[in-house]
């Protein structure tokens, strides 16, 4: 039926076999056709990574904590990098992420991805390229890091590698001592180097030879743990509307909100590959990469002030002064219909000056704003401030009041309720109001929002909580 039903349409020719020379000639064909798909299809699975599993030995170290990890290939070929893994002797290749080891005799150690590694055996480690810290109590004195043309040995300390391939590898000590071995492939080693609390050396990977260098703490993560500090229980006690003390989850997607409001934020990567987490003025810091990494967050369920009142308190860090870079906002652009959607406020830097300010809508296409008188100085944590009190918008730097601006009213759109970190969003609260608009470049740690002014002297007081 069904070929008729062709057949009436004109789509079915009548049949003529074909000779047998060619019924042959055609056999052959797809006889090879077939033979090449087959081999084409083993080359594929050699060469596939998915089917590459990396020799693996004893156990010798447990993944406590994985934030966002993810391998090219892991304990037995899968991806995920979970909490509680029994990591085994045997090469790794971490693609993001970050994980955090622990080993029996108490050694512990966080490596960032991307990085390339080997489990040697429970008392060292190779990396191949990338970046670790390392925690080595009593216990566990003497655990080596292998890296290219050098060896470090603990003697009872808190230090980091940086290793790069075919180029240099960084030692930072934070705490104790290391004994540093050279190696030098021309020839005979070089004396070993000895490195304590505060100093730092870069070793050349061709002549083994050692320079002094500048302490990098900021470079490496070195908690992961979220723990109490005198900053953190001291904005608990002043009951903030949200609080983000940028901890990470292991999701490595979420900055939770530490307030009753649980308004927890949305981590936007972006472009950037790097984790988004980095050493913080206190604990762990989210870091954005500005314009070009396009890394930013946000919260779609922030509770805004009901009478306009508020504050705004974070420590930040930049690394440039971006356009507009945001450090928090409440805020959207114009619509296509040039209706202005302004929400609670606007807090981060002016323009192309790169000084610190703060915006509050006071009515239609109206606004009072606050400006600092010098550009924010980089490469250093800061301490901001931006409090609306009902009569001035007020502006802080370290502790200190910098700027003021009286107005008789706050009007904003309560319809607006997403908060925008590190970008400014549209008005929909959707997206950034354009690709890399206002993004912040550097780091922002202990964002906290009140839903009433903070006086002068509470700010001053957070300021020297983490002092």
């Amino acid at each position: 039926m069904h070929a008729l039903l062709l057949n009436e349409h004109g789509l079915l020719s009548a049949y003529a076999a074909p000779p047998k020379a060619s019924r042959l000639r055609q056999a052959a064909i797809v006889a090879f056709a077939a033979a090449a798909s087959l081999a084409s299809a083993l080359l594929f699975w050699q060469r596939s990574p998915q089917a590459i599993i990396p020799e693996r030995g004893a156990e010798v170290a447990t993944i406590s904590r994985s934030i966002g990890a993810r391998f090219a290939y892991g304990l037995d070929g899968r991806q995920l990098a979970q909490q509680g893994l029994q990591m085994r002797v045997g090469v790794y290749h971490l693609l993001s992420g970050v994980v955090q080891l622990a080993y029996e005799n108490g050694a512990s150690l966080i490596i960032e991805g991307p990085a390339e590694f080997r489990l040697n055996d429970a008392n060292s480690l190779h990396l191949v390229d990338g970046k670790l810290s390392a925690h080595i109590p009593k216990t566990a004195i003497g655990f080596r890091v292998d890296a290219v043309s050098a060896s470090v040995i603990d003697l009872g300390t808190d230090f980091a590698v940086a290793a790069a391939k075919g180029k240099a590898t960084e030692v930072h000590v934070f705490e104790g001592e290391v004994r540093v071995e050279l190696d030098h492939p021309d020839g005979p080693p070089h004396t070993p180097l000895s490195l304590t609390k505060g100093r730092a050396a870069r070793v050349d990977s061709d002549t083994g030879i050692p320079s002094g260098i500048e302490l990098q703490e900021l470079e490496f993560l070195r908690r992961l743990e979220a723990s109490e500090s005198a900053y953190s229980v001291a904005v608990r006690q002043l009951d903030p509307a949200v609080y983000y003390r940028m901890e990470p989850g292991p999701d490595g997607r979420t900055l939770y909100d530490s307030s009753d409001a649980r308004a927890d934020a949305v981590v936007v990567p972006g472009k950037t590959t790097d984790p988004v987490w980095a050493a913080g003025k206190v604990g762990v810091a989210f870091e954005t990469g500005g314009p070009s990494e396009q890394t930013y967050a946000y919260a779609s369920a922030y509770p805004q002030s009901p009478d306009g009142r508020i504050t705004v308190v974070a420590w930040v860090y930049a690394n440039a002064r971006t356009r507009w870079a945001s450090i928090a906002k409440n805020w959207a652009e114009l619509t296509p219909d040039w209706d202005f959607h302004a929400g609670q406020f606007h807090f981060g830097l002016f323009d192309d000056e790169g000084c610190l300010e703060g915006h509050l809508m006071t009515g239609p296409l109206q606004e009072t704003f606050v400006l600092d008188s010098e550009p924010i100085p980089l490469h250093r944590w800061i301490h901001v401030a931006l409090v609306a009190d009902g009569s001035h918008l007020r502006l802080y730097r370290d502790g200190r009041e910098i700027s003021s601006s009286a107005y008789e009213q706050s009007l904003y759109d309560p319809a607006l309720t997403t908060l925008a970190i590190a970008t400014k969003l549209n008005a929909q609260g959707t997206a950034q109001a354009n690709p890399g608009w206002a993004t912040w470049d550097g780091r922002l740690d202990e964002m906290a929002i009140f839903n009433y002014p903070l006086t002068s002297d509470q700010i001053e007081m957070l300021y020297r909580a983490a002092e």
